[in-house]
C-alpha cells in the first residue's frame, strides 16, 4: 500500500521527520513542519491512530506519510531504528524508561545517527522531580499558573475552552527543533530538544508575574488587565468587541469618546453599550484604537480580512466532513506553508516507506 501523493516544496523541504508521537502536541509539532515542506513518515500502530477518522486527523496527521508500525515488537522497532539511521528528526512523547527498554530512546538512536535531532515532549520535561508524571497541555495550564490567571476575581479558576496549552507548546518544540537544526549545520552533530509543555506556558504568565511580590501571587481579573483600559464589552445588539487601549494616548481617545466622569472601564461599557458592534468597531479604528470584534467561528470564516489572506480554511473532505483549518503561518514570501492531505491513508508496507525515505 502506498504512502501518499507527493507533498508540496516548502522551506523544510528535504527534512526527514519521523513522527511516532500520539496525542496532540507531539504530533501538531510535526504538522507543523510538514505544513512547510518536511517529510513527515508518521508511525501509527497496527491498528491506526487514536484520532484517525475524528476531526482531530487533519490536526495531527495532514501532509503526512503514515507508517503502520507495532513499535512493542522485534519488527517493528528494528524498522524504526533503520527509518532512524537516515532521519533529520524523531518526534517522539514516550516516557523514556520505555523508549529506553525498547532500545529506541535518544541514547541508542543517536549512537545509530549522530546527526539525528529528537524532539522530545513532555509535560514536565525529561528532568526534575516531575519527569515521570503523565500529562498534557491542559496539565501544563494549571501547573505553569495560567488556570489561576484566568475567570473572573470572585469566581473559581477557569481552563481555556481551547487546547491552548498543547498548541503553545507545539509551537515552542518547533521553535527549539528548527534551533537544534541551525546548530547541527555549524557543528554537524544532534542533540536531544526537551520540550516539556508547561515551560511554555511561563512565558504566557510572565506579563501577570510583573505584579507579584513574594507572598503575594497575582489573581484573577476577568477580561481585564491592571493598568491597562482593556476589556470585552457587550454592544447593543447582543454582540461583543475586544478592546486593549494600551498606550495613554489610545486611553485617553477612548475615555473622550466615551465621555461622562467615574471608572474608566465602566465609562467605557456603558459607551459601547448604547452603540453596534460595527458602528464601535468603525469609531475606534478610525482613531487607530485597537478594537475587534469578538468573531464566532462561522463570522471568522465569512470575514473579508481572513478571507483574503486565506487564514482559516474550509475544506469540505468526503470521510471527515466539513473541516475549519489554520492556515499555515507565519507567512513566508518565497516559500509559504501550504495545507497538505487532510486524510492520509495508513501504509503497512515498510520496504515502500523505506524505499520513499531514501529516494
Amino acid at each position: 500500500m502506498g504512502l501518499g501523493n507527493e507533498l508540496p516544496q516548502g522551506a523544510l523541504a528535504g527534512l526527514k521527520v519521523i513522527d511516532m508521537a500520539s496525542l496532540y502536541a507531539a504530533p501538531l509539532a510535526a504538522t507543523i513542519m510538514a505544513d512547510f515542506g518536511a517529510d513527515v513518515l508518521k508511525v501509527e500502530p497496527p491498528e491506526g491512530d487514536p484520532f484517525r477518522g475524528s476531526k482531530m486527523w487533519p490536526i495531527v496527521a495532514r501532509g503526512k506519510r503514515c507508517l503502520a508500525l507495532d513499535l512493542r515488537s522485534p519488527d517493528g522497532i528494528a524498522a524504526l531504528r533503520e527509518l532512524a539511521a537516515e532521519a533529520d528528526v524523531v518526534v517522539e512523547n514516550y516516557p523514556a524508561a520505555v523508549l529506553a527498554k525498547r532500545g529506541i530512546g535518544w541514547n541508542e538512536l543517536s549512537a545509530i545517527n549522530p546527526k539525528l535531532i529528537m524532539l522530545s515532549v513532555s509535560c514536565f520535561g525529561a528532568t526534575g522531580p516531575y519527569a515521570d508524571r503523565p500529562g498534557s497541555g491542559t496539565i501544563g495550564e494549571g501547573f505553569g499558573g495560567l488556570t489561576w490567571l484566568m475567570g473572573e476575581s470572585e469566581g473559581p479558576p477557569m481552563l481555556p475552552s481551547v487546547a491552548l496549552g498543547d498548541a503553545v507548546g507545539a509551537m515552542s518544540a518547533v521553535i527549539g527543533t528548527l534551533s537544534a537544526l541551525y546548530w547541527r549545520d555549524r557543528n554537524g552533530r544532534g542533540q536531544q530538544v526537551d520540550a516539556s509543555l508547561y515551560e511554555p506556558i511561563l512565558q504566557i504568565v510572565a506579563h501577570a508575574a510583573q505584579r507579584w511580590a513574594p507572598g503575594e501571587s497575582p489573581g484573577r481579573c476577568g477580561s481585564r488587565l491592571p493598568g491597562v483600559l482593556r476589556n470585552v464589552y457587550r454592544t447593543v445588539d447582543g454582540r461583543f468587541v475586544a478592546i486593549s487601549a494600551s498606550t495613554a494616548r489610545h486611553e485617553a481617545d477612548l475615555l473622550t469618546l466615551a465621555g461622562g466622569m467615574g471608572d474608566h472601564d465602566a465609562r467605557v461599557a456603558g459607551w459601547i453599550g448604547g452603540l453596534r458592534q460595527a458602528e464601535v468597531v468603525e469609531a475606534l479604528v478610525v482613531r487607530r484604537i485597537p478594537v475587534a470584534p469578538v468573531n464566532t467561528l462561522d463570522e471568522l470564516l465569512a470575514d473579508v480580512h481572513v478571507r483574503e489572506r486565506g487564514s482559516l480554511l474550509h475544506i469540505e473532505s468526503e470521510r471527515l466532513g466539513d473541516l475549519a483549518l489554520a492556515a499555515p503561518t507565519p507567512r513566508l514570501s518565497a516559500s509559504p506553508g501550504r495545507i497538505g492531505d487532510v486524510n492520509p491513508p495508513l501504509g503497512h508496507d515498510v520496504a515502500d516507506a523505506l524505499s520513499w525515505w531514501r529516494s
